[in-house]
């Protein structure tokens, strides 16, 4: 089960995985398009409004969610360090809990704190806890498995959340996995957490996905497919610093967009360094994409071709990339079925299916995806039933 749903990535995954899903979701563009793509959706829209004993949800056996984070998105800010704390805080109140009375009573004073908050996001944070707690102590069966993912400004959450759940019943780790590391033609970071009931052993190690893949490197030369990638220390949070024993080079913009851009080019970041347009970031056809946003149509494309002297150079600008481009780059079907007018957006909140193909196989099955995974993800098109229609691409 899905909890904070988004556009699908996960459900995908899970889909291919022959697992039965099904999403919370607020936003109505983004129902739209699970609704195209024929992912089952909660009726209620508000995550806040819905809880583990619904008629819909009461079932699930897995929780799943990627709350918001824009409260802590910004490294040493004082309000974002701030939001960090106050979140720790009170999910150890959450979590202290020993029966429904007195988790109803917590509840209400944490939820009445975070209503108070000047960015009302900062609670959501929260939802994933109570779901676990609901389940616990209302439903009586606890969830056998519980995934959370978001940008690495949140692994501080995600690591206390770990610790806490410990208490509880659950063996819980959580890593900041690389994308490109797993074979998506993006470099893009998430804060994973990955826990599972077992309350007799929670001090036990928890199996997080082994990349597969090269880890994209500024200035480091792309492998050979047969060559292994030499090991490093892992940095900030990261699990796969540099990974072990990759099989296989990075997967390249270019070889994900090859049948629409078959020739070499250069991609332009919207982003500026400190402001200057000058130093905004340059990514080869050769290398992965940086970081797919809900702004990614504004990036700049070049044609890369070689001069008299053999060498290249930076020739006419191209099309900008389109929405079916955004979703492949994103490591989405080419035929995924997006809907309504804020497609960009809905493209770059949403996990790549790839990756979580990755996760999921770790969390419920303890080992790495099967190949043929990932073969039906690359084939997959909208179910039987679907209304399949071309999707807005406005320039």
């Amino acid at each position: 089960m899905d909890l904070f749903a988004g556009p699908g990535g996960l459900d995908i995954a899970a889909t291919i995985m022959g697992v039965e899903s099904i999403g919370v979701e607020w936003d109505e563009p983004t129902r739209a398009t699970r609704e195209a793509a024929l992912l089952r959706t909660t009726e209620v829209r508000d995550v806040a409004a819905v809880g583990p004993c619904d008629p819909e949800v009461k079932d699930a056996n897995v929780l799943t969610g990627g709350p918001p984070c824009q409260s802590f998105s910004v490294a040493g800010n004082r309000e974002g360090h701030k939001a960090l704390e106050d979140v720790k805080r009170l999910a150890g109140c959450l979590v202290s809990a020993r029966d429904r009375k007195s988790f109803d009573s917590i509840w209400k004073e944490v939820k009445r704190e975070t209503d108070s908050m000047s960015d009302e996001r900062t609670g959501f944070v929260l939802q994933p806890l109570r779901w676990i707690m609901e389940a616990k102590l209302k439903r009586k069966r606890p969830y056998d498995v519980v995934v959370l993912e978001q940008v690495p400004t949140v692994l501080p959450v995600w690591k206390h959340y770990a610790e806490l759940l410990n208490g509880i019943g659950y063996a819980a780790k959580a890593h900041v996995l690389h994308a490109e590391a797993f074979g998506v033609p993006q470099t893009r970071r998430r804060a994973v957490l990955i826990a599972q009931w077992d309350p007799k052993n929670t001090g036990r190690d928890v199996y997080f996905p082994e990349a597969t893949h090269q880890q994209y490197r500024k200035g480091v030369e792309r492998l050979p497919t047969t060559q292994e990638a030499p090991a490093g220390d892992p940095q900030d949070g990261a699990l796969f610093a540099a990974p072990k024993n990759a099989k296989e080079p990075w997967v390249s913009v270019g070889d994900a967009l090859v049948t629409t851009r078959p020739r070499d080019f250069v991609l332009v970041s919207n982003y500026g360094s400190g402001g200057d347009p000058k130093n905004r970031g340059r990514r080869t056809s050769e290398e992965p994409a940086a970081t797919i946003t809900g702004k990614f149509r504004r990036n700049r494309l070049f044609l890369l071709k070689e001069n008299e002297s053999g060498e290249k150079e930076v020739g006419e600008e191209l099309d900008r990339l389109s929405l079916e481009e955004g979703g492949l780059l994103q490591s989405f079907p080419a035929r995924y079925p997006w809907r309504s007018t804020d497609v960009a957006q809905q493209i770059g909140n949403a996990i790549p299916p790839r990756l979580s193909l990755h996760i999921l196989s770790a969390a419920l099955l303890g080992q790495g995806p099967k190949d043929e995974w990932f073969t039906q993800l690359t084939e997959w098109k909208p179910p039987a039933g679907s209304a399949e229609q071309d999707g807005p691409d406005a320039p």
